[in-house]
């Protein structure tokens, strides 16, 4: 059986991804220590579920459970919070860069070769640079603790592919929306929020005049791109 370990599982994206991999079939680990997921958005398949409420800056545990050697990893856990980081440097930096880094020197030490690590950054490396559409090869600017530890993971996840034969990828997310996203939290998607309003007839507050614009993508859409690049044999960087 095709075994996926998932970080971050509990989590918006990472939920939609582990029951998708359960309903193709894989053996699937979730590591989660649950301070954004919910462990409720993995109800429909709990029991096809091996489930580690635990933290992945503790190495220890995180080795032992690499040791499973696993197909494939989706890296998702991370502190998603930009004001955290700002607020938080380090402790942030532990979850999104060291952590990362940990768990690919603990695969390259340990001669482990998944059919791929897969690790998720987002759109927040680009900064405030105006050019669009954003495009894999455009500047970057991270302005904030989060975005430059997204931006430093995912070149160690690459370098590691370049230097050390690990089949890695790393992708970056731009405003996904869709199921088990939380209304409730302040750094949810806008259309959640008002998604959740209407649905409670209750005013949402709109920003501007109105007429600017913003491009989203549903988190399906993301999972099938997820699974797609993870099962490619020639997606790299």
């Amino acid at each position: 059986m095709v075994k996926a370990l998932v970080t971050g599982g509990a989590g918006f994206i990472g939920s939609n991804l582990v029951i998708s991999l359960v309903e193709k079939g894989y053996q699937v680990t979730v590591v989660d220590d649950l301070s954004m997921g919910v462990k409720a958005n993995l109800a429909t398949v709990a029991d096809q579920v091996e489930f580690h409420e635990h933290d992945v800056c503790d190495h220890e545990f995180m080795h032992s459970i690499l040791d499973e050697d696993f197909d494939y990893i989706y890296y998702l856990a991370a502190i998603a919070s930009v004001a955290d980081s700002v607020e938080r440097p380090y402790e942030t930096h532990q979850v999104n860069q060291e952590s990362v880094v940990d768990t690919l020197e603990y695969l390259r030490v340990k001669g482990y070769q998944p059919k791929k690590f897969l690790f998720t950054s987002s759109a927040a490396v680009y900064g405030n640079y105006p050019e669009l559409p954003k495009r894999e090869d455009s500047r970057v600017q991270p302005l904030t603790p989060y975005a430059v530890d997204k931006y430093a993971s995912e070149r160690f996840t690459i370098d590691y592919g370049d230097l050390y034969g690990l089949s890695t990828v790393a992708v970056r997310f731009f405003n996904v929306f869709g199921p088990r996203q939380n209304p409730n939290s302040p750094y949810s998607g806008v259309l959640s929020i008002v998604t959740n309003c209407l649905l409670k007839d209750q005013q949402f507050t709109l920003y501007g005049d109105g007429s600017q614009t913003r491009d989203f993508i549903y988190v399906k859409d993301i999972v099938n791109a997820l699974i797609f690049i993870s099962e490619a044999t020639n997606s790299y960087g």
